[in-house]
């Protein structure tokens, strides 16, 4: 495997969310997010170095067998099938290389949603929380400010004695948590533990 470490370009970039559901009397969904911002924080990218390694990344997001990396390059945007023929287009570039294309951001990105597009990254650390701010929504309810202003403050309160499992306890349901980076990303590449390479340095 090869090993690249992805961090911010610039200072509270790092979003970190948490978001909460409830019903109403309706059976209308609520929701309470908190977001929380991070001075800095960084994230491990494993990537497939050698074709064995691709092969077993192909069979662990669901495709196997002879044509395995045709069908996933065709559902990921990389090759498509002739109109006339309806055989399917080899890409020109190699395996290995869309792999990483795939699974590792870009320089050239503003914006880097780490959860949802790179649930493989493992996140290395986050340090020096800068803001925290709750809201609550919703799509279909309708809700009155003194009710949204009320839920925050009650959630604010059990989140800073016992964290999700006190937001719980009022009637919350956790949903997830997710990270996003609001700038171009650094990639560098590293070690398995996220030291960075003397040639790198």
């Amino acid at each position: 495997m090869k090993y690249y470490k992805v961090e911010p370009t610039y200072k509270k970039s790092v979003i970190e969310w948490t978001v909460f559901k409830r019903l109403d009397e309706n059976g209308k969904p609520i929701f309470l997010r908190k977001e929380l911002g991070w001075r800095w924080g960084e994230w491990l990218f494993s990537i497939p170095e050698t074709e064995e390694e691709a092969m077993e990344y192909l069979a662990s997001v669901g495709y196997e067998g002879e044509d395995a990396f045709l069908n996933w390059a065709m559902d990921y945007g990389f090759t498509i099938a002739d109109a006339t023929t309806d055989e399917i287009e080899v890409p020109e570039e190699s395996m290995l290389e869309l792999i990483e294309q795939q699974l590792l951001p870009s320089e050239d990105e503003d914006f880097v949603d780490l959860t949802e597009d790179y649930d493989h990254a493992e996140m290395l650390s986050t340090w020096d929380g800068c803001w925290e701010y709750w809201s609550v929504d919703s799509f279909f309810a309708k809700l009155t400010d003194e009710e949204k202003e009320a839920w925050i403050e009650e959630a604010e309160a059990a989140y800073e004695e016992d964290y999700e499992e006190g937001v719980e306890e009022l009637g919350w349901e956790f949903i997830d948590t997710s990270f996003e980076i609001h700038c171009n990303p650094s990639i560098t590449e590293c070690d398995e533990h996220g030291e960075v390479l003397e040639n790198e340095v």
